[in-house]
């Protein structure tokens, strides 16, 4: 079944079949790049459908996959955590600057993440890190500091714009990385592919995980556009720039 558009306020009508082919997005600020968060997840929110530390695989279809990987072209650069760099071998093209963030130091440096274009390969650590992991870092890829004990995102984003270059940077998850740049109000727009599945369970990792917002307190999102291919829904939204307090909603007498 090809794509169908079911709405799109984001750009001029384009053909659904060229859909995220080429994005124009808005300049970036000053200080960061714009950073847009592409995942995959089952109508109950869950982003893999194997084990606990697993990958995406099997979450979306093959629509899911060309979408993704034409999302890729549309920036200049891609983040991940060191979770989901650890849960398999990661593949960009060769020209593209990649990041990945880790706290402790704990990646595998023999993944493609690294080999498939070492002059490329960025980690971001805090300050502290010893320095005899720093050092096996620097061996196969270039490291970037920001923040003392934990990763300082707004430094972190400060430096990936003006020393790296970076204009649009997509962020491709997990869980945890997604709720700090959420949380640090450093994300401009959300791709969602919502796939025709439900997961269950408590332990598996949500789009986004860590820390949750205030008692009736979220972060509205603005609905860009929708597209289909079968029972498999493609969305586009744009973050607000601070969370909401929602009231409580009186019962009608």
């Amino acid at each position: 079944m090809p794509i169908e558009r079911l709405m799109d306020v984001a750009a001029p009508p384009i053909e659904s079949e060229a859909l995220y082919e080429q994005i124009v997005f808005p300049l970036p600020p000053d200080e960061r790049p714009y950073v847009f968060i592409n995942m995959a997840s089952t109508v109950d929110g869950k982003i893999v459908v194997g084990p606990v530390g697993g990958t995406a695989a099997g979450v979306g279809g093959p629509t899911d996959q060309l979408l993704f990987r034409r999302l890729q072209r549309n920036a200049d650069a891609a983040l991940i955590g060191a979770a989901t760099l650890r849960a398999s071998q990661v593949i960009y093209p060769s020209t593209a600057a990649r990041f990945v963030a880790t706290r402790t130091g704990n990646v595998p440096l023999d993944n493609r993440f690294f080999r498939d274009a070492p002059d490329r390969a960025y980690v971001i650590v805090p300050e502290d890190l010893d320095p005899a992991t720093r050092q096996r870092i620097e061996s196969v890829a270039r490291l970037i500091t920001a923040g003392r004990i934990e990763v300082d995102w707004p430094e972190a984003m400060r430096r990936i714009r003006h020393e790296a270059g970076v204009r649009t940077l997509l962020c491709e998850g997990g869980s945890q990385i997604n709720s700090q740049l959420v949380h640090s109000g450093l994300v401009d727009e959300l791709f969602l592919t919502l796939a025709p599945k439900l997961k269950g369970g408590v332990s598996l990792p949500t789009i986004l995980g860590g820390q949750e917002f205030p008692p009736r307190t979220a972060l509205p999102l603005t609905l860009l556009s929708v597209y289909r291919d079968g029972d498999e829904l493609y969305l586009r939204y744009r973050l607000d720039a601070k969370p909401q307090t929602f009231e409580r909603v009186r019962p009608a007498r």
